[in-house]
C-alpha cells in the first residue's frame, strides 16, 4: 500500500487532520437527514494537498494535484447550514468549531 503523504490545510495553514460532520437530505423520506463525515486523512482521493476553508455560506474542500501550480483535481462545497461540527487537529490542541 502506498503511504498517504498528502498535506492537509485549514485556511492555508498546515494541520494534522480535519473532520467535518454534516447533514444531507434523504430524498425519499420526508424530514429525513443522513449525517455524513469527511475525514481528510481517510479520504481516498489521490492528491498532493487538501485545503479546507470556510467562505461565506459554504465550507470549501479543494483537492490539489499540485498546489504550487494551482492544479485542482476537484472542489466540493458543503453549505454552512448543513454543518454540524468541524474538528481541526493542529497537533498541539484540538480546536472545535460549531
Amino acid at each position: 500500500m502506498i503511504p498517504n503523504n498528502k498535506k492537509i490545510k485549514f485556511h492555508a495553514s498546515e494541520v494534522e487532520n480535519i473532520v467535518i460532520r454534516y447533514a444531507t437530505r434523504v430524498h425519499n423520506t420526508p424530514n429525513g437527514f443522513l449525517i455524513e463525515e469527511f475525514d481528510a486523512l481517510k479520504d481516498p482521493e489521490l492528491c498532493e494537498t487538501v485545503n479546507v476553508q470556510v467562505v461565506a455560506d459554504f465550507v470549501t474542500i479543494t483537492f490539489y494535484k499540485q498546489e504550487k501550480e494551482n492544479s485542482i483535481l476537484r472542489r466540493e462545497l458543503i453549505p454552512s447550514h448543513a454543518i454540524e461540527r468541524i474538528w481541526v487537529n493542529d497537533g498541539k490542541n484540538k480546536i472545535v468549531n460549531s
